[in-house]
């Protein structure tokens, strides 16, 4: 399936709120999705980056949302890597990696990011995208989610 990767049009918030709705695991305990509302303003305020399929492939039509990246920046002037997803059946093709590349191509500032402290996979990918652990945090969330802050420098 070839895609590409860009930034998000403005028509294009409601696919990536669904999208939102389909990529995380069931378990509305681990996971709350953002609103349309919220996709919308990022199309217009933050840097949203999608993966869109080129040609008819396993999604339902051509040029559908397969991934998508928001990112934005914070008081402190830093980027926070707020959400990276993809397609259920778009996994295993790259488009993580692609946008998360992207992104990070793009960044003029420290990047930052959350990730669970016991997903040793996520935190292990992020590292060999050159991020570090700054800090754990117990009860990011709620009481029983922690999270590791972890942080890119870009090049200088």
């Amino acid at each position: 399936m070839e895609y590409e990767v860009g930034i998000a049009r403005a028509d294009e918030f409601l696919d990536v709120a669904a999208l939102d709705r389909i990529a995380w695991p069931e378990s509305r305990d681990t996971f709350i999705p953002d609103g349309e509302h919220i996709w919308r303003v990022w199309c217009d305020q933050a840097v949203l980056l999608v993966a869109r399929v080129k040609s008819r492939g396993p999604l339902t039509a051509s040029n559908e949302v397969a991934g998508a990246l928001v990112m934005f920046r914070t008081l402190g002037h830093e980027l926070f890597l707020h959400k990276i997803m993809v397609h259920p059946i778009c996994r295993g093709l790259g488009i993580g990696s692609a946008l998360m590349q992207q992104a990070l191509d793009q960044a003029d500032a420290p990047v930052l990011l959350t990730v669970d402290p016991d997903n040793a996979p996520a935190i292990k990918l992020y590292e060999n995208f050159g991020f570090r652990q700054r800090e754990r945090i117990d009860g990011y969330y709620r009481p029983h989610e922690h999270r590791l802050i972890m942080a890119y420098e870009p090049p200088r």
